[in-house]
């Protein structure tokens, strides 16, 4: 221990002639007196740095004689252990024997009393009022004696005082061990050595007022009253110590706590309770040296008697005491500590003044001072010889202790800046001492690193911050992942991260002014994300700190149910985040959405609603829609959980798509894909265009670009959406989209204009252009809350909606100005100031204002703004529109002409233009007044959308408006059953799930915030250390399949828009040659472009299509796409069909058993320069794959996928691939099992050395010289692991090829997050599994068509879905795709009726593509049956009866598993 530490300066009062035994300390007057053998009482003046001598009280005994007074030096009586001050501080009192004396602070002589007998306890109030009495004050000092009688001294002044025996409170020939007294007008407390308390007063009222508890069986060692007077605690020579409480009208017993040695003390920390729920701390000291810290309910009158808890166990007992979990009632005792750092027993123990820091000592004078921030020791400090008889904590200097061997008083300076600047280090030597590591007094080096890491940790991350979140680096450097790693691993995180209050104020809010939460809020993220990644790994309890939010009300047993891990395998988990992401509609709230579209559709804008319709049409394709947001003849949607779609027109690009095709149904934007779009706006004129605004703060925008109004710099249009890269760093919060210009809102009330500046619509005091977003700078200094821009003119309205301001063209008074002149500087509209406007809008000539209490406001040109003739003459001030007074708009919408009002009762209202039926009214006649759209009427419509020349109203509750930063709440609604494919999930209730999927959502968006943070390199595989436990788990695949799909695909997305090469339509060219000239062979296509492209420089290649331009040497065509994707589709052939030697079949082909029959493996034999570049460029296809989101018909077996992500094999890959080899060492290993001895062994085992198959059928070295280290009897374990070893990394140097390749195209950090699976549909996309092309191939033997059984069967099939039908092909024919081509199935797929019980699992023989079905009674059980078969009979394969053929088996070969 010693030098662990830096040593806490200490000093010694040199205080006495004999030895101290004991020191007290008056908070009141700053004071520590101090008594020792030699007969004084010292009073010493303490403050930081100033120790005085103030007094010396001499203890005077005069008047007693001397035989009375025995032997004054000898060890055996506690000489002047009784001292204690008075309340106000003016007084001590010490008594020795039958003598009381008492002197006054001031000075003088002492007085002096006499007690009939001698004298064991002294108490004053600790509290309370000091009575007045004759205009002096008095004071009140209890003694209790040998006897079992009580006197009360009151001392009126330094000269006088009285003494009265309290003659109700006598007890006979019982010593009196302890008194506590909380304030003279509460009673007092008397403990006694036969272990009673009695609680009495000082004057003896009416009877019953003397109360005797029967406490203790043993004698009573201190008893004590809680800062507030109200709990008594009390402790014997036991292991218990009670709590007592006066309830109704008797003490009770409200808590026991239990320890597991005898307590020897015990003390109340003096601070409060804070918070919600108030609570007291307390401490006691044992006989074995622990120190316990516990904390009990402050509010005594709110505890039922009932729920006084003894914590024999940790919990409740009684009716509640099924709840054995973690979740602890209120109303309980709580062991917050259990601090082990004395080998001797415990004498003392003190809280400090704000309750962070508590003192122990012990025999052998060692004094421990532990931090209660996180329990480590900060100092142990040997105090001299002897036990520490007691210790005082004073405010600012430290703490006091006495030891009973020394004539000095140690002061500790532990004060709380020596604590904050030590803390770090103590914190870490806990850790590194329970892991095991000690001697750091040896380590200079190590020990000011671990002092200085938060220091390093957070200026490291405030340097990488700006990097990683503009985009610039993917991830923290591997240096700031180690020290975070350490950070925890040395759980600093709980001290850095945890405001410094006691641990009875833990759940309460800490003071903002002094504690910034903000600081290390990253490191407490990063820090849950690894414990709750370690925790669902292990199947252990999750960290407190990891709360799961909006978690729906649960049971409370059901509760601990969803939060006990080991309750849920993996394969649970699994099945819950896979029924999410696959069918998201099930857990969809509020089910399907209605939506009706009316207006101009010839170009797709109101998809299946029709062409030209007059009158609202429901859209079932809508169903899934949150919002629906119309345009310039296009729709787009977007869906609750963030997915964008589009219809309608396309030219310019600006469906986001990628090309300029008109979309009659709609379609994902998949350049969005990944990113959650809460708000979406485009413009109703001009040539279109569109912002998109995702819950992580990117802007997008795309569509046609003139003037620069996509902010992007410069007037290209954009095909796909791009994010407005100078928005980055600004939190946007609105958006809108004029017919040529554009304009954000931040969070912080900024206004940004850009695009086309006539007539100053932009509002920066001129008419250019700007092709970034700009600052309106005359809005500084407001706030501004919302834009709206129209044709040619602009309006801004205030954060608060008291201030509206138009800008731009002022044709027909459509600024609300009083006139027509345009503006180029935001002028304020004085009619909408001060009545809290809600929304504007802006048409071509006119404009809309809607206020808070349902109001609408029109100004502009007359025909549009919804006014009788007669008012419509001052159109160039906000006027009310008559006909919808007593109506209470919600909300308000415009689209180029026409307006609509949806009010708070459902119904819609529009007028305005008409001429494409956009009203709805079934007529095309123009409107001038609001008129109600009564096909709407009684539908539930919530939301409305105007385009340019089409409309849409649809029932989703609009989504409340989030705080910005803040993720939108997830909805989530409640499946109406468990799809059958999660089979297990079967026993658990919906409820459970929903909360489970809560709670893994919780720790998806964990990850999401701290995967940069997290060192998933696979070089960091094989150290299982303590440091890396939770990234562990996702390292080695177990929980990547836990993890939503936005966590990987928003940083993968963002990553790829961020390098995406812009403004080109494909990148460089390379040269293809296909026919052979001069009999001359061409080399393969694959070659060909390999050689060219590994030359290339890898940004040139990001591209959102084409990579390259293919130019065919004697061919006719030009490569607009088709030629590129034609020579994509010939290489991947090329691959397969061996022309190319990069892939082999797996071994299962060749052997014709198992699975993975249609899959290929990396060739291991080829390790040449030239093949490792050409792996290079199969990595480089594989990126381009996922970044054109364009797949590879490529079938790798699942353990190359696997060792892509980085995730380690085992021993069941290999068997996918080889299981014969598999099974020929099995046998090798257990080779005893066939009576095969050391003698024989050579006889049956070809083998001779360590040589073994690789998995292109060669016999290699398994290890360097293996074919000269002999195979024998006793070294084939040996010769199994190091097999299998080779085979499971024969062709790592061909993986780290490909990833080397991908890494030009995609950030291959980010595969870490992906399961194999996942990353095979990235790259190649999902086989189809046709149903049709199977009836086609189809025997029938047993059975025929007409059959039943057929019929179900092939009902079944179809009802599965796609997924589902790969794992049925696997299961039947060991392939997961049929051939493109029906006339490449070699083998006709036969269904075959066998005899065996009903409803039995089916079986199959891969082998001959056969099901064998028995009989069943209904379909549903035939598709439960099939259901399981093919999701937990993979292994089980008929193929392998032959190698079982010779285990016993009567059943017949059918009955194998």
């Amino acid at each position: 221990m010693s030098g662990d530490l830096r040593k806490c300066p200490f000093i010694k009062l040199e205080a006495h002639q004999n030895r101290v035994i004991t020191c007290e300390w008056c908070n009141k007057k700053g004071l520590l007196a101090t008594s020792a053998n030699d007969g004084t009482v010292r009073v010493w003046s303490v403050t930081k740095n100033h120790y005085t001598l103030q007094q010396t009280c001499i203890f005077n005994k005069s008047e007693v004689s001397a035989e009375d007074l025995g032997s004054l030096g000898s060890p055996c009586d506690p000489n002047l252990s009784l001292v204690c001050w008075s309340i106000s501080g003016k007084y001590i009192a010490a008594a020795l024997e039958k003598v009381v004396n008492i002197w006054q602070i001031t000075g003088g002589k002492g007085l002096l009393d006499v007690q009939p007998h001698w004298v064991s306890a002294l108490a004053w109030p600790e509290e309370g009022p000091v009575a007045s009495w004759a205009g002096d004050t008095l004071e009140v000092l209890l003694v209790g004696r040998m006897d079992g009688s009580l006197g009360l001294i009151e001392v009126v002044d330094s000269c006088t005082m009285h003494r009265v025996e309290l003659e109700h409170c006598y007890r006979k020939d019982v010593a009196v061990m302890a008194i506590a007294w909380y304030s003279e007008d509460k009673p007092f407390a008397v403990g006694y050595a036969d272990g009673k308390l009695l609680i009495g007063t000082k004057e003896p009222l009416e009877k019953g007022t003397v109360v005797m508890i029967d406490a203790h069986k043993e004698s009573i060692a201190c008893i004590k009253w809680d800062p507030l007077g109200q709990l008594l605690m009390s402790c014997a020579k036991e292991t218990t110590v009670k709590l007592w409480s006066f309830a109704g009208d008797s003490w009770n017993c409200l808590y026991k706590l239990c320890h597991p040695a005898l307590v020897n003390n015990v003390t109340w920390c003096s601070h409060l309770g804070k918070g919600s729920k108030l609570r007291l701390m307390l401490a006691s000291g044992c006989q074995n040296g622990l120190v316990c810290v516990w904390t009990v309910p402050q509010d005594v009158s709110k505890i039922s008697l009932s729920a006084s808890s003894s914590s024999e166990e940790w919990w409740e007992p009684g009716p509640k005491s099924q709840i054995k979990s973690g979740y602890k009632k209120a109303e309980e005792a709580t062991c917050v500590y259990q601090l082990k750092g004395h080998l001797t027993p415990v004498r003392s123990v003190c809280f400090n003044s704000d309750g962070l820091v508590l003192v122990s000592g012990g025999l052998g004078g060692l004094m421990n001072i532990w931090s209660l921030r996180d329990g480590s020791v900060l100092q142990s400090v040997v105090t001299g010889s002897g036990a520490i008889q007691n210790i005082a904590c004073i405010p600012d200097v430290g703490v006091v202790a006495c030891s009973s061997r020394s004539k000095d008083v140690l002061v500790v300076n532990c004060t709380n800046e020596w604590i904050a600047g030590n803390h770090v280090l103590a914190t870490c030597r806990t850790s590194l001492k329970k892991q095991g590591v000690i001697g750091l007094n040896m380590a200079p080096c190590m020990r000011t690193f671990l002092e200085r890491l938060p220091i390093m940790l957070q200026e490291q991350y405030a340097y990488e911050k700006p990097h990683v979140i503009c985009g610039d680096q993917l991830i923290h450097s591997p240096y700031m992942q180690c020290l975070a790693s350490l950070a925890v691993g040395l759980q600093l995180d709980q001290l850095l991260c945890n405001p410094p209050v006691p641990p009875h104020h833990a759940g309460c809010l800490p003071d903002s002014s002094t504690w910034n939460s903000a600081e290390w809020s990253w490191l407490e993220c990063f820090s849950t994300t690894v414990k709750a990644a370690e925790a669902l790994a292990k199947g252990v309890a999750l960290p407190e700190c990891f709360a799961v939010p909006d978690l729906e009300p649960v049971p409370e047993d059901e509760l601990a149910h969803v939060m006990d891990n080991s309750k849920w395998f993996t394969g649970m988990d699994e099945q819950i985040m896979s029924w999410a992401t696959s069918r998201p509609e099930d857990w969809h709230l509020g089910g399907k959405c209605d939506v009706y579209l009316w207006g101009a559709g010839r170009h797709g804008q109101l998809a299946e609603a029709g062409r030209n319709v007059m009158i609202p049409t429901g859209a079932p394709s809508f169903s899934q829609a949150q919002q629906v947001i119309c345009g310039q003849n296009c729709t787009f949607v977007i869906q609750a959980n963030g997915t964008v779609m589009a219809c309608g027109e396309g030219s310019y690009g600006r469906l986001g798509q990628g090309n300029s095709d008109d979309l009659h149904v709609l379609t994902v934007i998949s350049a969005l894909q990944g990113f959650v779009v809460t708000q979406l706006v485009t413009s109703c004129g001009s040539d279109g265009h569109s912002m998109a605004l995702t819950e992580s703060g990117e802007v997008f925008s795309w569509g046609d670009g003139d003037y620069g109004k996509l902010g992007h710099g410069n007037s290209d249009r954009q095909r796909r959406p791009r994010q407005i890269e100078a928005l980055q760093g600004e939190e946007v919060v609105q958006m809108s989209c004029g017919f040529k210009h554009s304009a954000v809102v931040t969070a912080d009330g900024k206004l940004f204009t850009f695009g086309n500046g006539d007539y100053g619509r932009l509002g920066l005091g001129n008419t250019s252009n700007k092709k970034l977003p700009e600052r309106v700078a005359a809005l500084e200094g407001y706030q501004v809350g919302q834009v709206a821009c129209g044709l040619n003119h602009t309006l801004a309205v205030s954060a608060d909606g008291m201030m509206v301001w138009a800008f731009g063209d002022g044709d027909y008074g459509k600024l609300g100005l009083g006139n027509s002149t345009a503006k180029s500087s935001p002028q304020k509209v004085d009619c909408l100031c001060g009545i809290a406007i809600k929304k504007a809008a802006c048409g071509t000539q006119f404009s809309v204002a809607l206020t808070k209490d349902g109001h609408v406001y029109t100004f502009g040109q007359d025909r549009l703004i919804g006014l009788p003739e007669g008012r419509a003459r001052n159109h160039n001030r906000p006027q009310l529109v008559p006909a919808l007074n007593g109506v209470f708009i919600e909300d308000i919408v415009v689209g180029a002409e026409h307006t609509l009002g949806l009010s708070s009762s459902g119904d819609v209202y529009g007028w305005g233009s008409n001429s494409e039926g956009q009203l709805g009214l079934g007529h095309t006649n123009h409107v001038r007044e609001p008129t109600l759209i009564t096909a709407l009427q009684g539908k539930g419509i919530r939301q409305i959308s105007a385009g340019r020349c089409h409309s849409v109203a649809w029932t989703a509750p609009p989504v409340p408006p989030r705080a910005p930063g803040v993720s939108v709440p997830l909805q989530l609604g409640l499946p109406d059953s468990i799809p059958p494919q999660f089979s297990s999930l079967k026993e658990v209730s919906i409820e459970t799930i929903r909360a489970r999927l809560r709670l893994l959502y919780h720790f998806s968006d964990l990850m999401y915030s701290s995967w940069r943070l997290l060192n998933l390199s696979p070089n960091n595989q094989n150290s299982t250390s303590h440091y890396n436990a939770g990234t562990w788990g996702i390292v080695q695949g177990q929980l990547r399949p836990l993890l939503a799909p936005r966590v990987y695909t928003l940083p993968m997305v963002r990553s790829i828009g961020k390098t995406m090469v812009q403004g080109k339509n494909y990148g460089p060219q390379i040269t293809v040659k296909r026919i052979s000239t001069r009999g001359r062979k061409c080399k393969p296509i694959f070659v060909q472009i390999a050689r060219q492209v590994v030359k290339l420089n890898a940004s040139d290649l990001r591209l959102p299509s084409r990579a390259w331009k293919v130019k065919l040497v004697g061919e006719g065509a030009d490569d607009a796409g088709g030629v590129f994707d034609d020579t994509i589709t010939e290489i991947c052939q090329e691959l397969e069909m061996g022309i190319v030697d990069l892939l082999i079949p797996t071994p299962n082909v060749t052997a014709e058993v198992g699975y993975n029959r249609d899959r290929f493996l990396l060739n291991p034999s080829t390790c040449s320069e030239e093949y490792l570049l050409q792996f290079k460029f199969l990595g480089i296809l594989m990126g381009v794959a996922i970044r054109t989101k364009k797949p590879l018909d490529l079938h790798l077996a699942p353990m190359v996928w696997k060792q892509l992500c980085c995730i380690p094999l085992s021993l069941e890959d290999l068997e996918e691939v080889d299981l014969l080899y598999v099974q020929t060492l099995n046998s090798i290993l257990h080779i005893e099992d066939s009576g095969i001895t050391e003698e024989n062994f050579h006889e049956m085992i070809p083998l001779d050395s360590f040589v073994g198959q690789s998995a292109d059928g060669k016999m290699v070295p398994i290890i360097p010289g293996g074919n000269s280290i002999p195979l024998t009897f006793s070294n084939r374990k040996e010769y199994v692991d190091r097999a299998v070893e080779y085979r499971l990394h024969e062709i790592d140097r061909q993986v780290a090829a490909v990833r080397e390749g991908m890494s030009w195209i995609i950030p291959v950090p980010l595969l870490s997050l992906l399961t194999a699976k996942q990353l095979e549909q990235m790259v190649c996309g999902l086989p189809e599994i046709s149903v049709e092309v199977l009836k086609k191939v189809v025997r029938y033997r047993e059975v025929d068509e007409q059959h039943q059984l057929a019929q179900w069967f092939w009902k079944t099939l179809e009802e599965f879905s796609n997924e589902e039908r790969v794992l049925f092909m696997r299961f039947v024919s060991g392939r997961s795709r049929l051939p493109a081509n029906t006339a490449d199935i070699s083998q006709r797929f036969q269904i075959m009726k066998v005899d065996r019980p009903y409803d039995s699992l089916p079986t199959s023989q891969t082998c001959f593509f056969q099901l064998r079905l028995p009989p069943y009674s209904s379909q549903s059980v035939m598709a439960e049956r099939l259901r399981y078969a093919i999701n937990n009979c993979r292994s089980i394969d008929m193929d392998n009866y032959m190698l079982s053929r010779n285990v016993d088996n009567t059943e017949g070969s059918d009955t194998d598993y």
